[in-house]
């Protein structure tokens, strides 16, 4: 999988969790202390995220690192 499938991925399954969650980009963003246009990037894969940001994503989901890389096919 090249850098940018994977950044792709990765944000369709953050965005997958946090709409299942039934929380908006904003209030999500909101709760990990992150600006939502930068939050944004994040679920339409333009960001590379360091391992610090995405277990910040991932907890701000209630979910493990490990099955949030999963669930991206990653």
């Amino acid at each position: 999988m090249r850098k940018d499938e994977a950044q792709t991925a990765l944000g369709a399954a953050v965005r997958k969790r946090r709409i299942a969650l039934g929380v908006s980009q904003e209030a999500f963003a909101d709760s990990i202390g992150m600006h939502r246009a930068y939050y944004w990037h994040i679920e339409h894969g333009r960001k590379n995220l360091s391992l610090k940001i995405l277990a910040k994503v991932a907890a701000g989901l209630k979910i493990k690192l490990s099955t949030l890389m999963r669930d991206a096919g990653i």
